[in-house]
């Protein structure tokens, strides 16, 4: 029976003190029945409706007297009383008697546990909830301050201000403002972003942003334990709508005393009992060891407020070295080094450590990390859009479902609907950054270059300083042809944030494309060797392998001195040979590049066919276009163009359109140039000069004045003059302070404008 009342609470959401009530019910019913039995079967004739007999037993064994008879009209005798008696028992005590009473009891239990549940849903008295007494609506974004500590352990408080916030964030009806939501409002409001969220800092927060409730939270020492409390409080007001505490005997009592705590205000704002119940309790989806939360709390701090990746990223493997199971501590781990585009075997080992341990994450970390595992290690974007759809369905305004959904459809090419997704994001969340990135990612691609400085100017207004404005002011410039602007702003870009080594290779890597781009070559050369010098120093030696590479490129691509190209890759593989790192972060495609260019194709064969046994097919999905592109260059130095044509096809078809839209043209028109088909050629050449992309600032360099000097010589050799004398401008004014190896082909394009110009 008690299973069945446990079966019915949990089912329908009857409220926690449902079970207790109907157990004592039943120990109090449980002696009427069992008299009712005892009566009714175990009490012999009488108990069965049969006469009291004649004879009663007599001091002897053998003595039987018959039964005196009561005269009529009086007094009983004392054996018949025994017998009415017996029968009035009877008459009481029966199965019917028993059932209504049990049914009336339970009945009224029933009429208690209805009152209770429509006071709460009405949002009447002590039990009725926030949300149906109008005080909070479903999804309210409430604010939550640190933990005030009273115990002179200030990593507690913080490490409980998370605990609570992740298990607040399992509720589909409450929503906590995230730290980078808080952060940009502090840089608002011209305040510390880092600054330690206390009581008053978040009141003043809620009330800027207009929201309407603050939850404050204290920890008190008691002997070994503590003393866990928390107040919901009305931001305008100030007025406390909900205090509970808990307490924890010794440490490891303290997680599941927060999700005690964070289950009874969720209960008082209104969440559904069966929701709350549903959820696994905090210390199965998160981790039961203090010390690794401890951690994993103040690398939330490190990565939201102080803006620290390097910091954050040792705290999570401090974390994740704790507990070698802790699910979140591996999905943000994964994620953060995703985000840096760097050090891809540690972000997979992490991705993929999250995904076999997803049972210990929260629904709304399940999906993420689901989400995220299908895009980065093993590129399946569709089945990653799917993911978040499913979280999306389960928390409509989910920020990060959201904004990573946008990102997956532009990964699938559907920049349209990522920037309106985007843009609904930031409606959300106006103070995030990765939103405002994805809005002028998807915008720049569709060429909406207007709408792209709109978006710009607003990410500058509520992320005042944010190098990701910078940053994105360079690739917008990049886009509209504006090169000198360009400039002008990578290198206030690196002169601010040069300190953080992370953006330095930023600025290095997008200074050096620009000098390239306008054919600096000795520039760009000394951009790429400080990049291989800083990744050197933080251990990326695949990105060490990568600046090689493009000062390799340099050298056969543009000098013309494949053998001084090579002898760069040989002394980078020398100094730190492929074996020294994970097969996930060796640069196999770049390198295979070089030698293909360089016409070395059996190393380039070579370098392919090792990347193939190493790497497992799933993780080497991601790179399959790459492979492609490198098949492509391999065939055409082997004379193979209508070979390279289909492979260069198959590269167009499977490139990424956030980092390669349209750089899979250039080489596919050299292969059709070397095919005989000119037409084809010009149209790949065409294409990819009038498509817009983040991606062309690294993609320009080797590419775009090749595209304009094909063009035009191919238009010429067609007879169409005015297009021609068009395309050999563009690449004087493109190169017209290009260093002095690629001034004859400068002044042969002037010279052809000349020529052309008598012509007509």
């Amino acid at each position: 029976a008690f299973e069945v009342i446990q079966t019915l609470t949990e089912g329908l959401g009857l409220p926690d003190w449902f079970p207790a009530f109907a157990l004592v019910l039943l120990i109090v019913m449980l002696p009427v029945v069992l008299a009712t039995a005892y009566i009714q079967e175990g009490a012999g004739g009488a108990a069965r409706g049969q006469e009291v007999p004649p004879f009663v037993a007599g001091p002897g064994p053998d003595a039987r007297t018959e039964q005196a008879q009561p005269e009529p009209g009086g007094p009983a005798r004392p054996d018949e009383a025994k017998a009415e008696e017996a029968r009035g028992i009877h008459r009481v005590l029966t199965w019917r008697n028993a059932t209504i009473t049990g049914v009336l009891v339970f009945a009224l239990l029933g009429v208690a546990v209805t009152g209770y549940m429509a006071m709460r849903l009405l949002g009447i008295g002590p039990v009725g909830s926030l949300v149906a007494a109008g005080v909070l609506d479903p999804r309210d974004r409430i604010v939550l301050a640190d933990f005030e500590d009273n115990t002179g352990d200030s990593t507690l408080a913080l490490t409980l201000t998370e605990a609570f916030r992740i298990d607040l964030a399992q509720s589909p009806l409450v929503r906590i403002a995230e730290p980078s939501y808080v952060s940009g409002v502090l840089a608002r409001m011209q305040r510390d972003p880092g600054a330690a969220l206390d009581y008053e800092l978040a009141r003043e927060v809620a009330i800027r942003e207009g929201l309407k409730a603050v939850i404050a939270g204290e920890v008190n020492s008691a002997g070994s334990g503590f003393i866990i409390s928390a107040r919901l409080i009305s931001a305008e007001t100030g007025e406390a709508l909900w205090a509970h505490r808990e307490t924890a005997g010794e440490p490891a009592d303290v997680i599941p005393a927060i999700d005690r705590l964070s289950r009874r205000l969720r209960e008082r704002i209104g969440e559904s009992l069966k929701t709350i119940r549903g959820n696994e309790p905090l210390a199965q989806v998160t981790t039961s060891s203090m010390e690794a939360l401890r951690r994993y709390s103040l690398a939330v701090r490190a990565f939201e407020a102080e803006g620290d990746s390097e910091k954050g990223i040792a705290l999570l493997e401090e974390a994740i070295a704790i507990d070698t199971a802790f699910a979140m501590a591996y999905r943000k781990l994964g994620v953060e080094l995703a985000n840096n585009w760097e050090d891809r075997a540690r972000s997979v080992a992490a991705l993929t450590k999250a995904y076999e341990h997803r049972d210990r994450l929260t629904n709304r970390e399940r999906y993420l990390t689901l989400g995220s595992y299908y895009s980065i290690v093993t590129s399946e974007h569709e089945k990653a859009a799917t993911a978040y759809r499913t979280l999306l369905d389960i928390y409509p305004d989910d920020d990060w479902a959201l904004n990573n959904l946008a990102i997956t459809y532009s990964n699938l090419g559907d920049f349209e609907r990522a920037e309106q997704i985007a843009l609904s994001t930031i409606e959300l969340d106006s103070s995030g950054v990765y939103p405002y990135y994805n809005v002028l990612l998807a915008q720049v691609a569709q060429g909406k270059l207007e709408e792209t400085q709109a978006t710009l100017e607003r990410f500058a207004q509520h992320a005042p300083g944010h190098p990701g404005y910078q940053m994105f002011y360079v690739y917008l410039e990049v886009a509209r042809g504006d090169y000198d602007a360009a400039e002008t702003v990578a290198h206030a870009f690196r002169e601010a944030f040069g300190g953080s080594l992370l953006l330095r290779v930023t600025a290095d890597w997008d200074l050096a494309s620009l000098a390239l781009t306008r054919g600096r070559l000795a520039e760009a050369e000394s951009y790429y060797r400080d990049l291989m010098a800083v990744q050197e120093q933080r251990g990326l030696l695949g990105d060490y392998h990568f600046g090689a590479a493009n000062i390799a490129q340099i050298n056969a691509w543009f000098r013309g001195a494949p053998g001084r190209g090579l002898q760069v890759i040989e002394e980078a593989l020398d100094r730190h040979p492929l074996e020294s790192m994970a097969p996930l972060d060796r640069d196999y495609v770049s390198l295979a590049n070089v030698y293909a260019t360089a016409g070395r194709t059996d190393v380039a064969r070579a370098l392919l066919a090792e990347q193939e046994a190493e790497i497992d097919a799933p993780l080497r999905r991601d790179q399959e276009p790459w492979r492609r592109g490198a098949m492509g260059w391999i065939a055409l130095a082997e004379d193979r163009p209508d070979d390279a044509v289909g492979e260069f096809r198959h590269f167009d078809e499977l490139a990424p359109p956030i980092e390669c839209r349209a750089c899979a043209q250039p080489p596919l028109g050299l292969a059709y140039e070397a095919a005989g088909q000119a037409d084809s050629a010009i149209a790949a050449y065409e294409r990819y000069v009038s498509t817009p992309s983040i991606s062309r600032i690294y993609w320009d360099p080797r590419f775009l004045a090749l595209a304009y000097e094909r063009l035009a010589v191919l238009y010429e050799q067609q007879g169409e003059t005015q297009k021609a004398i068009h395309y050999y401008g563009r690449l004087v004014d493109l190169w017209q302070d290009a260093d002095h190896e690629l001034q004859p082909r400068v002044e042969a394009a002037r010279r052809a404008i000349q020529a052309l110009s008598r012509d007509t």
